[in-house]
């Protein structure tokens, strides 16, 4: 699996509902993912800046995604994200009680 943290500027100004609004209109996008396992977004407005941290199973899947969607963040917030994606070795779910170690 691999984990991928991507860093995005807010448009200056944008309120926290306004912020929200946007994001609610992007969820279908991931859910149509099919090697996206998990995702979520956190905001800093007050530094004007947000982070989405997704799981994948797979890179190329990841790479895939970010090709098509670099484009719309750019264009969505007026400025280039910063994309960081890493191999997970450890993953621990306390929500379903699983742990993962990579081979």
């Amino acid at each position: 699996m691999y984990t991928a943290i991507v860093r995005f500027k807010l448009r200056p100004g944008i309120t926290r509902e306004q912020a929200l609004e946007e994001i609610r209109h992007t969820i279908p996008i991931y859910r149509n993912q099919p090697a996206l396992v998990r995702k979520q977004i956190s905001l800093d407005l007050d530094g004007g800046e947000g982070c989405s941290v997704y799981l994948w199973r797979d890179r190329a899947a990841a790479d895939a995604f970010y090709d098509m969607a670099r484009p719309m963040l750019r264009k969505q917030t007026g400025a280039e994200p910063e994309i960081r994606i890493m191999e997970t070795q450890v993953l621990v779910d306390n929500s379903t009680g699983e742990v993962t170690v990579a081979d």
